[in-house]
């Protein structure tokens, strides 16, 4: 006989066996990876929602600084001057008796000859 830290190989390995063979450990065993695998909120479907509301709150951050950038715009345009400033280079409006100029700048290239 080897005897290992004071026990027994073969008795260890039936205690082993007997504690794996128990009822309860089995029981328990199978409710562990019907809840893992084969739940509807088993492990791998709680990472993607985890996933899924991350991203949702990123949007709603991002969404939350747009709302806030666009305040800020719609509080600048109150001002008279602000807002003739947006018509007339956004809108390209203008006064009674003035003429707009719209210079359109060419990005593509010609072919070199």
């Amino acid at each position: 006989m080897h005897l290992v830290h004071g026990y027994n190989n073969s008795a260890s390995l039936t205690r082993y066996l007997k504690i794996l063979a128990n009822k309860y450990f089995i029981a328990s065993l199978a409710f562990f990876l019907l809840m893992l695998f084969f739940d509807q909120n088993d492990w791998f479907t709680q990472r993607r929602r985890v996933k899924e509301l991350r991203e949702v709150e990123a949007k709603i951050e991002h969404l939350r600084s747009e709302s806030a950038r666009m305040n800020k715009e719609l509080d600048a345009l109150s001002r008279p001057e602000q807002l003739e400033k947006l018509a007339r280079e956004k809108y390209h409006e203008k006064r009674d008796g003035e003429d707009v100029y719209i210079i359109v700048t060419d990005t593509v290239k010609a072919p070199a000859e």
